[in-house]
């Protein structure tokens, strides 16, 4: 990772900031199927992330896909204590997932998932600003 930057600038979604180990992923994410809320374990099929959880990470995905009540299984994620610390995409995330994590206070930045999960390894410390649209390697 020598000569890769340390901080990543994107666009601010949510505000809010957190820290917490990158879990990078190469595939579009579902909060409505993709995630048990008691355990944070992501278990739909279509997520390279399978068997993995997003508890207490930074969740690094190209995308959200969803539907209108995405919003409701990212806010039950948190009150489970099971959610993502902050959300990480490439495209603007769907309008639901912003829903609910404002509801939730997870931080999202957009425009730089697919550099970040090219250039930080599994488990890296990051910190998410979503006041600044910053990624920052700790």
């Amino acid at each position: 990772m020598s000569g890769a930057p340390r901080e990543w600038r994107g666009r601010a979604i949510v505000r809010g900031r957190a820290s917490g180990p990158a879990l990078p992923s190469r595939t579009a994410f579902s909060f409505l199927g993709d995630a048990d809320i008691r355990s944070g374990a992501v278990v739909g099929e279509m997520s390279d992330l399978r068997g993995q959880s997003v508890t207490g990470k930074v969740l690094i995905v190209p995308a959200t896909r969803g539907s209108a009540g995405a919003w409701r299984f990212l806010y039950q994620l948190k009150q489970h204590n099971t959610h993502p610390v902050a959300i990480v995409t490439d495209d603007l995330p769907d309008p639901s997932v912003v829903q609910g994590a404002i509801l939730s206070e997870v931080p999202i930045v957009s425009g730089m998932a697919k550099q970040l999960a090219a250039e930080v390894a599994a488990g890296a410390m990051l910190e998410v600003d979503g006041d600044e649209g910053t990624v920052r390697l700790l």
